[in-house]
């Protein structure tokens, strides 16, 4: 990983440390308020830099390495797609 993904990793687990209770007791999952509001704050960090995490896999990678998804598979691929659609969405792709 280098610095540009762990200034991100610190960044989104920095700004979305509010949900780390949600995700660890799973309600995050469940309520898709706060799941879509999550996504999109980290799409908001990834923004300016988005060009370099264009595909869902990397999207993943990143944020399996955050404190908010470590070790939780279906919310890693969850907030993947979400964040994904956002940055797609914001550059007139969707």
């Amino acid at each position: 990983m280098g610095v540009l993904e762990k200034n991100l990793v610190r960044a989104i687990d920095t700004r979305v440390a509010v949900f780390k209770a949600k995700a660890s007791d799973g309600s995050l999952l469940v309520d898709s308020m706060l799941m879509t509001t999550c996504a999109s704050m980290i799409a908001d960090i990834i923004m300016p830099c988005c060009c370099m995490l264009c595909n869902k896999t990397k999207l993943e990678a990143l944020l399996a390495e955050t404190e908010l998804c470590s070790h939780n598979e279906m919310l890693i691929k969850k907030l993947a797609l979400l964040v994904y659609n956002d940055l797609a969405r914001c550059n007139g792709l969707g």
